[in-house]
């Protein structure tokens, strides 16, 4: 089955499985763990900092000389917890709105019209958000300062990158401060209050840059043997394990209605309960049907047109590998598809089992077990830049759903990611390079704020075009090529310019090293975070007390939620 076809069976099975992009988005940030960027935080301020600007009316400065906490047997004064406390109300104000964006609807947070002591957090335990995020300051003070300590006492100082992530904060906030006509003091004093300075600014960001940095190149220093990762395979097969399969879905879900004015009704339960019945009638069927068969993978591939949705049996019927998934990593399967997967992983499976599974009150699986191994095959790790074409909102549909592009329309994307090849070998013609032209161009989601970067691929994990390239056995590190993306199946269109770094370990070596990293990696960070002492002092109060809510044209909603009992401001 191809990567395609296997998506749109996922698709129409209405399960809880995975996209290709998605499925690549998850394991890349599964390895990315080891290899985290360091400089979220740079972005984190400017992110919501024109919203917090207009958000927040500082009240002169408040006792910046006291001290707020004593961390490590040094004391730190309100400023210094006040960049920290910001920081913290940044993230979760950010936070929020993401799951605003990707929900489409408001989920709670802070309320932005109301100051941080006048709302709860946590009414159970009467937290306010001021005090959550005077918590936080104090949690984040402690890990930067111990991490600091760690950098400083192993001649660990802060990389030229990390400079250069400083001073691209302080453009930003320049762009800011010519917005709404500000010096740079003037925007740390409304932005931050209580004393937070350009120099209180800096000294504690670069505190953070580096502390993020060293813990980042110390899990990167952490290596395993074969028999370490032998040892981790051992306590951990099901997950490390390839598995050989096939699988077909049977609908349970009970189609809408329309009602004589024209609007949708919805199944009721009991209609519900009935397509699940009849669901689980004919998947049983279906398993006694490939039970009987003197040979039950033939069987099953001749009998799954008969019961999959009427939009799928021309695919199963003319396509004998249509059912077929071979060579999914546990870990991987787990992901895509839990039911599948905990059936698939039981010790007692045996080659020819075949059983019904139920999907989450969608219907159910019929799936045949065909073998399971640990495979040894390479994986790659290579960076690409993803062009996609204009395509025009009536543009018709090939058999994915897909809009179909104009070829003058794949012929500009084409121009334009030649440009971008010949704009790389031009210049430093680096990895290093390729990531930056990735990051500024690429249109794929899942990874073009890290360079570019997937690793780990193993055969099939991509696009068949993109695929073969990567996985010619005349590959090469530092080769970069043009792979165009199409035809009448695909699931996107576009021009891929990929650079291949290395032919890299199995992926099952991949997921033993990366969790052990992580693990080891925790134990380390808690080891050292826990060996420095943190304590709120008296000035804590005062950090965050200067802040009082006031409107904004651009931040207040148009409509603000009936007023609730909350504490005291």
């Amino acid at each position: 089955m191809s990567a395609s076809d296997k998506k749109r069976q996922r698709k129409a099975d209405q399960a809880e499985q995975m996209t290709q992009k998605q499925f690549r988005e998850q394991k890349e940030a599964a390895a990315a763990k080891r290899k985290k960027t360091v400089y979220t935080v740079v972005g984190i301020v400017c992110a919501v900092a024109a919203v917090a600007l207009l958000m927040w009316n500082h009240k002169g400065i408040l006792d910046r000389g006291a001290v707020a906490a004593i961390v490590g047997g040094e004391d730190y004064k309100v400023p210094d917890l006040q960049y920290y406390y910001n920081q913290a109300r940044n993230q979760t104000l950010a936070m929020y709105e993401q799951y605003e964006q990707q929900l489409g609807f408001s989920i709670g947070g802070p309320d932005v019209t109301k100051s941080d002591g006048a709302q709860w957090a946590d009414e159970e335990n009467n937290q306010t958000y001021a005090d959550y995020f005077r918590e936080s300051a104090l949690a984040r003070l402690k890990e930067v300062t111990a991490l600091c300590n760690a950098a400083k006492a192993d001649g660990y100082t802060l990389s030229e990158d990390g400079e250069k992530a400083i001073q691209t904060q302080l453009s930003q906030i320049d762009l800011i401060c010519i917005q709404y006509g500000l010096n740079r003091a003037a925007y740390f004093n409304q932005a931050y209050g209580n004393g937070v300075t350009e120099e209180v600014f800096t000294r504690n960001l670069r505190n953070e840059l580096l502390a993020d940095e060293y813990a980042s190149q110390h899990q990167e220093s952490i290596s395993y043997d074969d028999a370490a990762l032998k040892a981790y395979y051992d306590e951990h097969p099901n997950e490390l394990d390839s598995y050989d399969f096939r699988s077909f879905f049977v609908d349970g879900t009970a189609p809408s209605t329309v009602d004589a004015d024209g609007k949708t009704v919805a199944a009721t339960d009991a209609e519900k309960e009935a397509a699940m019945n009849e669901a689980k009638t004919k998947s049983d069927a279906a398993v006694q049907e490939i039970e009987a068969g003197e040979d039950r993978e033939k069987t099953f591939i001749e009998v799954a047109p008969n019961y999959v949705s009427e939009n799928y049996k021309v695919s199963y019927t003319d396509n004998a590998n249509y059912s077929l998934s071979r060579g999914v990593v546990g870990n991987r399967l787990s992901q895509q598809n839990s039911v599948i997967y905990g059936w698939l992983s039981d010790s007692e499976r045996k080659a020819g089992d075949v059983t019904a599974l139920e999907s989450a009150g969608n219907g159910y699986y019929v799936v045949l077990f065909l073998d399971r191994y640990l495979t040894e095959d390479p994986t790659v790790n290579i960076r690409h830049i993803l062009i996609r074409p204009e395509v025009a909102d009536d543009a018709a549909t090939n058999s994915a759903g897909t809009k179909i592009p104009t070829d003058e329309a794949m012929a500009a994307a084409k121009a334009e990611a030649e440009a971008l090849m010949e704009e790389w070998k031009a210049d430093e013609a680096t990895a290093k390079s390729f990531g930056a032209l990735a990051e500024e161009h690429s249109e794929d989601g899942g990874s073009n704020t890290n360079g570019g970067l997937y690793k780990y691929v193993s055969k099939g994990d991509m696009v068949p075009n993109f695929d073969a390239w990567c996985f010619d056995p005349a590959r090469q590190p530092g080769d970069v090529g043009l792979v165009e993306n199409g035809g009448d199946d695909a699931t996107y269109y576009g021009w891929h310019v990929i650079y291949f770094e290395k032919a890299e370990e199995p992926y099952w070596k991949g997921v033993a090293i990366n969790a052990k990293q992580t693990s080891d990696q925790s134990e380390w960070r808690t080891g050292i975070v826990n060996a420095v002492e943190a304590v709120a002092a008296d000035g804590m109060s005062k950090v965050g007390a200067s802040n009082t809510a006031v409107p904004t044209p651009t931040a207040v909603p148009t409509e603000t939620p009936a007023p609730t009992e909350s504490p005291a401001a």
